[in-house]
């Protein structure tokens, strides 16, 4: 297979640009900042994604090799539930809502008890929870009714990138869950209704690797591509690193660990529901997932690196020096800004536990660190009491990848042989992978061309002993 392809990954905390090819990989990113408040608040500027997209792509550029002018084709994927409200020119009439925004909470409660059971309304067992759509836009019509006025397009990151590019609003089924239903795509007029949007604000759907349209003009000068690249609709960050890291070919668990952490199974019957757990039917990926994103993996390390007064590089260097043994660890509970799957509570907060006089720098570091990869077994387990079955092997990639004390510890806690990946942008990789299906490139053909490298452990017996206390 020859080919280049653009992967763009608009993150929570950066936007990332890999460009991919059947020998090489190049990858440059440009941050940007939330916006957090004592309300619950937590909000980006999206004119700060597109410039992070423009100033990525410079800086890939500068690197050798990087010749833009030969792209075959660009995949999107990005950060989801995060709403970016439009207007009909595609201008952002707001500051858009991330995923962490909490504001919602009271209007997630009233909507579980007005629906009940959401599959009827959207196609999958979305929680009523303030970090997905419905919540969001039941307080924005409550509290922004101007905002509602204004809006043509409801949007994730990616699909402003997108609309950006190729001047097309599209979004995937799964990405716009609970503004549309993935099970066919059509709006979830009831849901919209109930939350006081038209159902018209729904933007249109396709399937992830259909093709969007085409580099304009106008964004060839802005980003400094080529014009007529096509683009793809694009995915989720999620489900762009399931795609990447092989789990829908080998139905292999995963873990990837970012600002928060997303984990699961691929599952061969699509009508299981596990509990506080997201539902990928085949309308949606390759193979049906149950999965979910927990809320604080490397923001708790970050938080632990205040705390510790270091940068969070170092808190696994300062944790190598605690002792081992189960007894002599304090338990760390991840939950410091509430929960995600499974739980999807905003009141829970974090615990450390057994702390003891001996207990130093080391032992905290290790807690925390050990805690969030719990929080990912939490889910697995969830997934397994679902299904009757452990996963078999897991893809872990992202924070710790590569870093023997975070290794070391996913062998104790996670409880099955993992695949250690070694690209740390996956999500980017698998917009990239996204690409060359819509090329026409098949699934299998692209993961094998396409994939990093990765290198499998077994847990030993007394990484498993450690597991089970």
């Amino acid at each position: 297979m020859t080919g280049r392809y653009l992967g763009v990954d608009v993150g929570t905390s950066a936007t990332k640009v890999s460009l991919v090819t059947e020998d090489t990989t190049l990858t440059a990113s440009a941050g940007y900042p939330t916006r957090y408040g004592s309300a619950g608040e937590a909000e980006q500027d999206p004119a700060a994604w597109s410039q992070a997209l423009a100033t990525a792509l410079a800086a890939l550029v500068a690197q050798r090799g990087a010749d833009l002018g030969s792209v075959t084709a660009i995949g999107l994927c990005g950060q989801t539930p995060t709403l970016v409200a439009v207007d009909a020119v595609g201008q952002p009439v707001r500051p858009a809502l991330t995923w962490q925004d909490t504001r919602a909470s009271a209007e997630a409660a009233e909507l579980a008890d007005r629906f009940g059971d959401p599959e009827p309304l959207i196609g999958t067992a979305l929680p009523w929870s303030a970090a997905n759509m419905p919540a969001k836009l039941l307080w924005l019509a409550r509290h922004e009714p101007s905002t509602v006025r204004r809006t043509r397009w409801l949007l994730q990151p990616k699909d402003l990138a997108g609309l950006e590019l190729t001047g097309c609003p599209a979004s995937d089924p799964w990405s716009t869950k609970g503004i549309c239903r993935v099970s066919d795509g059509a709006p979830a007029a009831d849901v919209l209704a109930g939350c006081g949007w038209p159902a018209q604000a729904c933007p249109p759907i396709a399937d992830a690797w259909a093709a969007r349209g085409t580099v304009s003009a106008a964004a060839a000068r802005r980003f400094g591509l080529p014009e007529d690249i096509p683009v793809c609709v694009g995915w989720s960050d999620a489900l762009a690193q399931v795609l990447a890291a092989g789990c829908f070919e080998r139905q292999s668990g995963f873990v990837f660990s970012g600002t928060s952490a997303i984990v699961g199974v691929p599952v061969t019957d699509e009508s299981r529901r596990a509990a506080g757990l997201f539902r990928v039917p085949r309308s949606c990926a390759p193979s049906p997932l149950l999965y979910g994103p927990t809320s604080s993996s490397g923001a708790s390390v970050a938080w632990v690196a205040r705390l510790l007064g270091c940068q969070p590089a170092d808190v696994p260097i300062i944790a190598a020096g605690a002792a081992e043994a189960a007894e002599a660890t304090p338990t760390f509970v991840p939950y410091l800004a509430g929960e995600r799957a499974p739980l999807w509570n905003t009141e829970v907060r974090g615990l450390l536990l057994g702390l003891a006089a001996e207990h130093g720098p080391p032992d905290i570091a290790r807690a925390v660190m050990a805690g969030t990869l719990l929080s990912a077994r939490h889910v697995l387990d969830t997934v397994a009491e679902t299904t009757g079955r452990q996963a078999g092997e897991i893809e872990y990639a992202g924070r710790g990848a590569g870093d023997p004390t975070w290794e070391a510890l996913a062998m104790q806690t996670l409880g099955a042989p993992v695949r250690f990946h070694s690209d740390p942008d996956m999500s980017a990789r698998g917009a990239a992978i996204l690409a060359a299906i819509m090329t026409g490139i098949s699934l299998p053909e692209a993961i094998a061309t396409l994939g990093d490298r990765a290198r499998s452990a077994e847990p030993s017996p007394a990484d498993l002993t450690l597991g089970r206390t």
